[in-house]
């Protein structure tokens, strides 16, 4: 995807330009489009795609996610590590291994490494939106050339 920032009216909006690689990219929130998210086992959760591939990226991936109330990711476990950073609300992390399972309450300013492979999810209960960014590490770098495909974009992770 090619990209630029250009002003409209005191806000930030998404035109098409060249992005060419050792560009720096730099977008306001406002101005990337707010979408669902589309995976299986995900309920009221919208994802912003902040910054990956699309706009020179080749190592990591950065989304904003907000988890409206009653809403959760899909139970996940995937070869990625990935760090998460909660901006506001309170949610609940939910951990299972082997045979058991933990919750953990998470808070604004909480930060959070989910190892490779480790069985998540992240879920609101409250009114308020539970909203946390989220960097994970680009498919390329777990998955051989060939293993690389839509199915392992990096739109298609939690």
């Amino acid at each position: 995807m090619d990209c630029e920032i250009s002003r409209n009216q005191g806000r930030r909006r998404l035109v098409q330009e060249t992005i060419k690689k050792d560009d720096v990219f730099i977008v306001n929130a406002s101005g990337i489009p707010v979408e669902d998210m589309a995976r299986k086992g995900a309920e009221k959760v919208k994802v912003q795609y902040l910054i990956d591939e699309r706009q020179g990226s080749e190592r990591f991936a950065l989304r904003l996610y907000t988890v409206g109330k009653s809403g959760h990711t899909p139970l996940d476990q995937h070869e990625y590590e990935h760090q998460v950073y909660v901006l506001s609300g309170q949610g609940l992390l939910k951990l299972s291994k082997e045979n058991s399972s933990a919750l953990r309450t998470l808070r604004a300013g909480d930060t959070i490494f989910i190892p490779s492979n480790a069985v998540h999810q992240f879920s609101n209960e409250r009114d308020e939106p539970f909203v946390f960014l989220c960097v994970k590490g680009n498919p390329k770098l777990y998955f051989s050339a060939e293993q690389v495909g839509p199915e392992n974009s990096t739109r298609n992770y939690c």
